[in-house]
């Protein structure tokens, strides 16, 4: 499963915190538009499901208020807000969408039928397709391994993994984790954008096979 957001033209919210996460009126506020963002994303996404649209946020809402007092601002991973959150509340909704798929299919299993534009899908052939995102740019595979592993596995064993990347891998990778586009990356380091998105690769490649050495993924 990919972490990738499904809007046209739409990366995901950057979730922007500073510190300890305090769920408070004023912080949850802050934080409405990203939540909405993802919200849509999902109910929108194939096979839309625009009347789940405000359960998907009050999900969303719930998941930040509760997984968002465990970040930990000063952990050695320096990940920040966004890389934190956003997997938790993507996977969140996408665990709520497959329910209400799975819970509308039981009820009208003849009638509950999609278009691709090509045909009509039935809801196992959908769920399938939402279990199967496209391939994630560069620059969005750090969600992905956190995704796959889960947060807390991930922060645990990250500085192991770092061992199998080089310096300069490692200065890359942490401009990722920041969410700094790679055409900011290469200025930063002096490097041209294509050498940005091939060392981006050597690290996606190198992280994963790192994980599957110690059994974090298959």
């Amino acid at each position: 499963m990919k972490l990738k957001c499904q809007l046209i033209g739409a990366k995901c919210p950057p979730y922007s915190h500073d510190g300890e996460f305090h769920p408070n009126n004023k912080t949850i506020t802050g934080l409405l538009p990203d939540l909405r963002r993802c919200a849509n994303c999902i109910a929108y996404d194939s096979p839309t499901l625009p009347v789940f649209r405000d359960d998907l946020l009050q999900i969303a809402s719930i998941t930040l208020i509760k997984k968002g007092p465990t970040y930990n601002p000063t952990h050695e991973s320096g990940a920040s807000f966004g890389t934190f959150i956003r997997p938790q509340i993507c996977g969140s909704l996408m665990y709520a969408k497959q329910r209400e798929l799975k819970h509308l299919s039981r009820e009208s299993p003849e009638s509950y039928m999609v278009s691709d534009g090509n045909g009509l899908l039935n809801i196992e052939e959908e769920i399938e397709l939402i279990e199967n995102f496209p391939d994630a740019d560069a620059e969005n595979f750090v969600d992905e391994l956190v995704w796959e592993l889960s947060v807390a596995n991930f922060e645990k064993a990250l500085p192991q993994l770092l061992k199998a990347l080089t310096h300069r891998e490692q200065q890359v990778f942490s401009y990722i984790r920041e969410d700094i586009p790679k055409c900011e990356i290469a200025k930063m380091m002096n490097l041209s954008p294509p050498r940005i998105s091939q060392l981006a690769r050597n690290v996606e490649q190198k992280l994963r096979d790192a994980c599957q050495r110690f059994g974090l993924i298959e």
